[in-house]
């Protein structure tokens, strides 16, 4: 599949699906009078503020026609969105849509309260009178959704945790984007086939721990008969299109992708330039769980066995270049009927449903020589299947441990959080209860009150550049 000249930058804390079938097209009044018939179909772009920032973008080149219905994946504290249209006479508006909200039907009762500040909302996007038809109907035929977030990790499970805000979760920082592409037109679905893809960038933000050697996440659902090739690289991202490629390994169709680089380095003053560092990723489209994809090489961040790297006052390095890992998946071409929609749906759960989008660390475990590195994962999901009978030992051997919900003890503790993108980490030692005064009153609250704790961080305890 060829898409010209669309390119998006993944940012903001919000995520957002939407699908992509005729049958949401719909026609109705509801704009600002009546659709003018030579401009009846516009793309427009939604927006969670009236800013139309990158940071708040929701969806690009939505392809509306008349009236379109979309299920989108918003801030828990969005109660509006924002659609931008180009305008016959040549310039921007931005036009205010209400939510309505969507409820959650199957939801798992251990991911329930996963500690994700979004929720799901539908809206009805009606195209003004005076919006711009699409100029390239080829172009039309895509449309882009994602979701982008942050993960933070405490490296210490199973050890039980009293309060387990207490901790400053900054043992693993990561930051996450997920970018699904999927065709919007039935024309377009003739001529190339029906194919999905995603694209996924993991970039390290932080270490502040000693042990972990690894994270990854588990794309699950996402069977290997979806999947027809794989682009793997890993690169150094410093800004926005500054990055430096390390390796590639591009068009794969192999169940496995390994790619490694050795020797390494940053093209920096600031970090040791003698040491060479290692760094490999894998692509396993093969497990039963899904798809799993694994980024090692956390302990060769740091310049030796004993320093972390980016949590500390003293040893900030600010603007260095982050290690990415970018992974591209290639649904398979000209499937129909209900392979075709099992395709599709596969794809874009993984934006919609995000309790698909199991992210891990991998720790050093130091209990016994030669001992397989332990997997910590966020409350309510489950190890991957190279790890569960490890897990289950564990569980039948630490009463502490709830054995009904994976990776949560009796008292409801989690490893590992997932927070809107651009959350800063908290310093080394700092607890997340100090970092996020009112973190604490919001998870107690199940999440009804305080819901943009985020946004309310103590300056001088959280880490303002990385």
């Amino acid at each position: 599949m060829k898409i010209k000249n669309l390119m998006y930058v993944l940012m903001g804390t919000m995520l957002v699906a939407t699908s992509c079938s005729d049958a949401e097209l719909e026609n109705g009044n509801g704009g600002s009078g009546t659709v003018d018939p030579v401009n009846a179909s516009a793309l427009v772009n939604v927006y969670s503020d009236k800013s139309g920032s990158e940071a708040s973008l929701l969806a690009g080149d939505v392809l509306v026609k008349d009236t379109r219905a979309l299920t989108l994946n918003v801030p828990v504290a969005c109660e509006k969105v924002y659609m931008k249209y180009n305008t016959v006479s040549g310039t921007e508006i931005m036009k205010e849509f209400a939510l309505s909200p969507v409820s959650r039907s199957g939801d798992n009762l251990g991911k329930d309260f996963n500690f994700e500040t979004n929720r799901l909302a539908s809206v009805t996007l009606a195209l003004p009178e005076d919006a711009v038809q699409p100029t390239d109907e080829t172009d039309a035929g895509y449309l882009f959704y994602h979701n982008t977030g942050v993960v933070m990790f405490e490296d210490g499970w199973p050890t039980e945790m009293a309060s387990w805000y207490d901790d400053d979760y900054n043992d693993v920082v990561f930051e996450y984007d997920l970018k699904v592409t999927e065709c919007q037109s039935a024309e377009q679905m003739a001529l190339q086939g029906s194919k999905e893809e995603l694209l996924l960038t993991l970039d390290v933000r932080a270490v502040g721990g000693i042990y972990p050697t690894a994270l990854g996440v588990v794309l699950e659902g996402l069977d290997k008969k979806f999947v027809d090739r794989v682009t793997a690289s890993l690169v150094l991202k410093a800004g926005q299109g500054m990055m430096t490629d390390l390796v590639k390994k591009e068009l794969s169709a192999e169940d496995v992708v390994f790619i490694r680089k050795d020797g390494w380095n940053w093209d920096d003053k600031r970090v040791d330039a003698t040491k060479k560092r290692v760094a490999t990723l894998s692509v396993d489209k093969a497990q039963a769980e899904g798809t799993v994809i694994v980024l090692d090489g956390l302990v060769d961040l740091k310049d030796d066995n004993t320093n972390m790297f980016q949590v500390t006052v003293d040893g900030m390095k600010e603007g260095l270049p982050m290690l990415r890992a970018e992974v591209r998946l290639i649904g398979k071409e000209g499937l129909t009927g209900d392979d075709r929609n099992a395709q599709l749906e596969a794809f874009r759960s993984l934006i919609l449903d995000t309790n698909r989008q199991n992210f891990f660390i991998k720790v050093k475990d130091t209990t016994s020589p030669g001992a397989k590195d332990k997997e910590v994962h966020m409350k309510g999901y489950a190890p991957t299947s190279s790890y569960k009978a490890d897990y289950d030992e564990q569980v039948r051997n630490n009463s502490s441990l709830d054995a009904n919900i994976p990776y949560s003890n009796v008292k409801g503790s989690t490893w590992g959080v997932k927070v809107p993108v651009g959350t800063r980490h908290a310093y080394e030692s700092v607890p997340f209860k100090e970092a996020y005064k009112e973190f604490p009153d919001w998870v107690d609250s199940k999440g009804t009150t305080n819901k943009n704790w985020y946004e309310k961080f103590t300056d001088e305890k959280t880490v303002r550049y990385w």
